[in-house]
């Protein structure tokens, strides 16, 4: 292109464009000029910690090969270029696109409420071919996936779970005749083109991914969407459910910016306010949301946003400036803020807070901002821990260690909690799974380099920790993503199977600790949630032929470990210690959300709750045996191996 400037003060461009493609390349060349060194909309100067004198923490540069999101995929559209739908032998495509459509309105866990239902289905139903749509096409490749394995009858799911290829050619189907729809319609913006240019963003390849949200960024303000204003920015705040649509999809394209940029370090396209500086208001719950699916997902999506911020201020101020230094009271700065936010959680949002719940529903609200908590306390901390090679590393590098440590095996028991909850199966989110198993597995290099226990403080199980990455292939295998084996879901066994090869190798067979000192009874691997009584009559924890119902396809089972319970269903087991102060009444009775039949009770002391948590047929204490020494070195590699629990 070419650029002048006239004496009369004039400023003149002049591009050769072939397409609307290079059109969109020239705007977000000169949007990222003139916004570089704009402020961010949100961006809250007091919680920013001020440079100050003090001790300057050590950095992991190893640990910034990569964006601080970023988690290798597999699933990108629009690379086959004449993909053909696979629907005909067993369904119509409309029928295809009626579930898909009904996914995206009632499952919250996944998609935020962005279009009034009703609304969408009455413009839906007067459409003359709403197949052929674009906001129709590119809710149906961002849904289908999900609908297939999770929420389809059994007849549709099995023909396409049977080959995963034909989840990805019907994926591919819908995101071609998305972008084909979008040509056409280019030229007229309208609300349902934002809402299906992020969608599409969401699931493109990353190459393509800064165009989608650059186009929707710009059509969001050419429609002059803009959110709410905060109350204390005047009365003149707007309070119609219209205006909290608006906000709705203004945070939601600000969040899909956060989420490209963090995770595959795209261009910034953020939204930005009419007015710079402007304090926006978050989400609300409104009248018209209540008794329905909306209503969880804005519940969740408000305090979910609350962390994305902080998690956008810690990748601004870490992540970005790798050679800015870091010292202690910054550091202590982002925690206080992170714990401050969780402290003031109402109960029903903090685990093990003896809250009681009515429904399932507010519970895996919990669970989905436990999970966004976690993840932001580890986001932090992470850049700190001590290098792998390093002997000796400083006070601060363990703290960071334990921190990560810690909030990692919280999140495995959070995601594992998520999976016995029957109704939300679909809720386990792969990438924090394997942000927390990445975690344990660098301790463990790091715990191996440094030759003792006493890196760990006393909030650390060491038991827990010695198995988290065994306890993380088996809470992935349990999902129904890789039962049916979706890639994405493969490729994380596949790795955690060769770090756990991998750190088994070094130990020759034992495990990591050796000393850690002995436990008053093994703690449940998941969190425990409280029914109200009113609730605890109607619950009634799904038996193993519940699995094929009309909403979840056929899956083959897999083993699954039993837990004590009494015949009632009420847990007994140890309740794990929260992190932050929580206490629960001992009397009230916990109830697992558990798609798994209670075995029947057994009574066991707690001196033997090891080895009894794994033969559930013995009764009372179990006698003492010989501990049977065996070995052959062509097999064992010249390793002598002991049998702690021989067959007789």
């Amino acid at each position: 292109f070419r650029i002048s400037y006239s004496d009369r003060g004039d400023f003149n461009l002049e591009a050769r464009l072939a397409s609307a493609t290079d059109l969109r390349s020239l705007i977000d060349a000169f949007s990222q000029l003139c916004t570089a060194s704009s402020p961010s909309p949100i961006s809250t100067p007091a919680t920013t910690p001020s440079i100050c004198s003090g001790i300057v923490l050590y950095r992991n540069r190893s640990l910034l090969s990569k964006p601080a999101n970023f988690f290798a995929s597999v699933s990108a559209l629009g690379q086959h270029l004449h993909p053909h739908s696979k629907h005909r032998p067993v369904a119509s495509l409309q029928a295809i696109i009626d579930v898909c459509l009904q996914t995206y309105f009632t499952c919250w866990v996944r998609h935020v409420p962005l279009l009034q239902k009703e609304e969408f289905l009455s413009w839906y139903n007067k459409q003359q071919d709403p197949t052929n749509t674009l906001i129709v096409n590119a809710i149906c490749c961002y849904t289908f996936r999900h609908t297939i394995i999770h929420h389809a009858s059994s007849n549709l799911a099995r023909f396409f779970v049977e080959d995963v290829n034909r989840i990805r050619e019907q994926e591919e189907f819908f995101f071609n005749r998305a972008r084909d729809c979008l040509a056409q319609s280019f030229d007229s913006p309208d609300r349902h083109m934002v809402v299906a240019l992020l969608l599409m963003c969401t699931r493109a390849h990353r190459s393509k991914l800064h165009h989608y949200a650059g186009m929707a960024v710009s059509a969001l303000h050419g429609l002059d969407i803009y959110p709410r204003t905060a109350p204390e920015e005047g009365p003149e705040s707007d309070e119609s459910y219209e205006k909290e649509m608006d906000t709705r999809l203004w945070w939601y394209a600000w969040a899909i910016d956060f989420y490209l940029y963090s995770s595959f370090g795209a261009p910034r396209s953020t939204p930005q306010t009419r007015v710079p500086g402007t304090a926006i208001d978050p989400p609300r719950i409104f009248e018209q949301d209540v008794d329905e699916a909306a209503e969880m997902g804005v519940l969740a999506l408000t305090h979910c946003l609350e962390l994305w911020k902080i998690q956008s201020d810690i990748v601004e101020a870490l992540y970005e400036n790798e050679s800015s230094d870091m010292t202690v009271e910054q550091l202590q700065a982002f925690d206080t803020r992170i714990l401050a936010f969780y402290r003031a959680l109402p109960a029903y949002l903090q685990l093990d807070s003896g809250f009681e719940y009515g429904s399932e529903d507010l519970f895996m609200v919990c669970l989905r901002v436990n999970m966004e908590y976690n993840a932001t306390r580890i986001l932090l901390h992470k850049l700190f821990i001590p290098d792998i090679n390093d002997r000796h590393p400083s006070h601060f590098s363990l703290q960071s260690l334990n921190i990560c440590v810690s909030t990692a095996l919280r999140q495995l028991r959070t995601l594992n909690t998520a999976t016995r909850i029957h109704k939300y199966r679909c809720s386990f989110d792969r990438d924090e799974l394997w942000r927390a198993s990445e975690i344990i597995s660098i301790a463990m290099d790091v715990h191996r380099s440094c030759g003792s226990d006493v890196i760990f403080a006393q909030d650390v199980d060491l038991d827990e920790y010695n198995h988290g990455l065994e306890k993380a292939l088996e809470t992935l295998k349990a999902t129904r993503d890789y039962q049916i084996k979706v890639k994405d879901w493969t490729q994380v066994a596949d790795w955690l199977e060769v770090e756990i090869r991998r750190h088994k190798l070094y130990y020759h067979g034992q495990p990591p600790s050796q000393t850690a000192p002995p436990r008053r009874a093994s703690a449940p691997d998941y969190f425990l949630a409280t029914l109200k009584p009113s609730a605890r009559q109607s619950h009634r924890p799904p038996s193993n032929t519940d699995a094929d119902t009309a909403e979840s396809p056929p899956i083959p089972k897999i083993e699954e470990s039993h837990h004590e319970l009494t015949p009632s269903g009420s847990m007994l087991s140890q309740q794990p210690s929260p992190p932050l102060s929580a206490s629960s009444s001992s009397s009230k009775s916990f109830v697992q959300f558990s798609p798994y039949t209670p075995p029947s009770p057994i009574s066991s002391p707690s001196g033997n709750n090891t080895n009894n948590h794994h033969h559930h047929h013995h009764h009372g204490p179990k006698p003492s045996q010989t501990r049977f020494r065996y070995f052959n070195p062509r097999k064992m590699n010249k390793f002598l191996f002991i049998d702690e629990n021989p067959i007789l």
